[in-house]
């Protein structure tokens, strides 16, 4: 435990939501907006848009303020939009239940978006409350650590792995050396698992903890943990229409609220389960099939789907315009676009309709 705590404290990445203030402390909102971008998403790309978010929405209060419209805007590029969407509804809430963000963890969970983990973290890192902490890096140290050749993402291997981390919790509350507390214990856990003890090929030579390993000692770090059972993923297909009118504006449609990609915009889109014909699209969108050109399509993976795009382009202005806007290419940044959908931009066809 001080082993871990010390490495933490020299090896640390130097990363902007770990700044403290004049008093020695974390700020829990940059705390709480960087544990939800970092769910599902690699540290180099939550760097990219931490601290334009932080700039558009500098506190709490103006994060809850806000449009959604808006709040997906600067979260575009991180995808699982739905995270998004679970920020803002978290800040309104904490403003209007606690006139801003609790402290406690018990509290902390009541709020969108926030279950045990965030909570734990925001509660033990920025607040030092005595609460553990499990994520994927905290679940595969730990297992290691105690040789438990379990399977990745279970819930007996979970339910284990909290119970674990509340014991050594507790160890480093009541710990009297220098430097050990449950604050730098529980984010050395963290920052071990991503940067030390990885998925594949873990760097036991730099490890500050490896002489207490089990499945180091026993050579069976790479076996630990088992791996997740391989889940097939549903097919989805779409058929996406890029029409730019004689004024070079494109027609974008935004998504509705709710289900997958809620809320972004989207040139307009035929989804089917089943793989639809060129008549299909034609029909669906109001326009002969003559008028119809194709672009080479692409495959798409979301986390439960795997998305298979074909984009076309019509010479002709589709009738089913109802919910479309015209809009500028230069615009498109101020919009929320999915991953897939820049994709169709940038690849769509580009001839010009015909009204």
């Amino acid at each position: 435990m001080r082993s871990l705590c010390r490495w933490f404290a020299k090896a640390a990445r130097d990363l902007p939501w770990r700044e403290v203030g004049p008093d020695g402390r974390r700020d829990a909102y940059r705390s709480l907006v960087s544990e939800i971008m970092l769910q599902q998403t690699q540290v180099s790309r939550v760097l990219e848009k931490f601290e334009p978010f932080l700039e558009r929405f500098p506190t709490l209060e103006a994060l809850a303020n806000a449009d959604e419209d808006e709040v997906l805007t600067m979260w575009s590029g991180l995808g699982y939009y739905r995270r998004a969407r679970s920020l803002h509804a978290c800040a309104r809430q904490a403003v209007e239940r606690f006139g801003g963000l609790p402290e406690r963890a018990s509290d902390l969970e009541t709020l969108t978006g926030l279950g045990r983990y965030t909570a734990g973290a925001i509660a033990s890192i920025v607040h030092h409350e005595p609460v553990s902490i499990v994520d994927g890096n905290v679940e595969r140290v730990l297992l290691r650590l105690e040789g438990k050749p379990l399977q990745a993402g279970q819930t007996k291997t979970r339910n284990w792995c909290w119970g674990r981390s509340a014991e050594l919790v507790k160890k480093a509350e009541g710990s009297r050396s220098v430097g050990v507390g449950v604050a730098g214990f529980n984010e050395g856990l963290m920052e071990l698992g991503a940067v030390v003890c990885t998925p594949k090929s873990p760097d036991c030579g730099a490890c500050p903890v490896r002489m207490h390993c089990r499945a180091w000692r026993m050579g069976k770090q790479d076996a630990i943990p088992l791996p997740k059972s391989r889940t097939t993923k549903k097919p989805l297909f779409l058929a996406c229409l890029f029409v730019q009118n004689p004024d070079g504006l494109v027609l974008l449609e935004q998504r509705p609220k709710g289900g997958l990609w809620g809320g972004l915009w989207q040139v307009p889109t035929l989804e089917s389960d089943t793989r639809v014909s060129k008549a299909r699209v034609a029909e669906y969108f109001g326009v002969a099939t003559t008028d119809l050109f194709g672009h080479t399509p692409f495959t798409h993976e979301t986390t439960h789907r795997s998305v298979r795009v074909a984009v076309y382009g019509s010479r002709r202005i589709p009738t089913v315009t109802t919910d479309g806007r015209w809009i500028e290419p230069a615009g498109f940044g101020e919009l929320a676009l999915g991953s897939l959908q820049r994709r169709v931009l940038e690849s769509g066809p580009t001839a010009r309709a015909q009204v």
